[in-house]
């Protein structure tokens, strides 16, 4: 059973996607693109809806991840958040994005407490990463409220369709969570 859905509050809402969520979802991914393209190595092979539904395919059937989290406010899809991790539980990494009309709302951060939440208490991660575009700045602030600790500056790590640019690295281990605790 998963520790989703979780209540993010304000009738936001993180939960497994579904097979039926598919046209919502490409909806969202087609009309977000041009914002998307700089950072998402994945939009740039998402063309089609039947190109949608196989990475929903892969994430649906996915036990071993949190990859296939979306963002729903007012039961309507508005981004997605997601959580993957190692073999071993040892590591996990969170991604994110989110429909331009809904950015700015703390939906993201929220979101995203949410899945350290549980990879920390309920999946037994020790280190948790967020890798943001050096200039998504968005995205970067995200880490930053959560309190993670910026370690280190991965050159030429991400990839959107303009090619290749620098993640700033950083990460949360568990005896830090939460921070001020």
């Amino acid at each position: 059973m998963s520790p989703l859905p979780a209540d993010l509050g304000d009738g936001a809402i993180l939960r497994l996607l579904e097979m039926s969520d598919l046209e919502e979802v490409w909806a969202a991914v087609d009309a977000s693109r041009e914002r998307l393209e700089p950072w998402m190595p994945w939009i740039d092979a998402t063309r089609t809806v039947d190109d949608q539904l196989a990475w929903l395919r892969t994430v649906v059937n996915d036990t071993g991840s949190l990859d296939g989290g979306g963002m729903f406010v007012e039961g309507r899809y508005v981004g997605g958040a997601g959580l993957t991790w190692d073999p071993f539980r040892v590591k996990g990494e969170i991604g994110y994005w989110i429909s331009g009309a809904y950015e700015g709302r703390g939906i993201v951060t929220r979101a995203a407490r949410a899945l350290v939440d549980l990879g920390f208490r309920e999946i037994g991660l020790h280190r948790i990463e967020i890798r943001a575009g050096v200039d998504n700045t968005r995205s970067r602030a995200v880490a930053e409220r959560l309190g993670f600790v910026q370690e280190s500056v991965a050159r030429g790590d991400g990839r959107g369709a303009h090619g290749f640019y620098d993640h700033v690295v950083y990460a949360m281990l568990e005896d830090g969570w939460p921070p001020n605790a």
